[in-house]
């Protein structure tokens, strides 16, 4: 099961709840009369060598087409 924080426990001090989901490595559900709104999760950095390869090149995309039904 993933922790949770309520919203009011979040608002009452954002900073403490963000170190604190920061410093745990998980993913942090805030609810709201029990129920979940959002999740907040720390960030994670991705080393560039796994995104080599993942765009592809469409050509030109910043000189305009011209109108096909002109």
């Amino acid at each position: 099961m993933w922790p949770t924080m309520t919203l009011e426990a979040f608002l009452a001090n954002p900073l403490a709840a963000i170190r604190e989901i920061a410093s745990s490595k998980k993913v942090y559900f805030i609810t709201e009369n029990g129920e979940p709104i959002l999740d907040v999760r720390p960030w994670r950095s991705v080393p560039i060598e796994k995104l080599r390869g993942s765009v592809i090149y469409c050509g030109d995309v910043v000189t305009p087409v011209e109108d096909p039904f002109r």
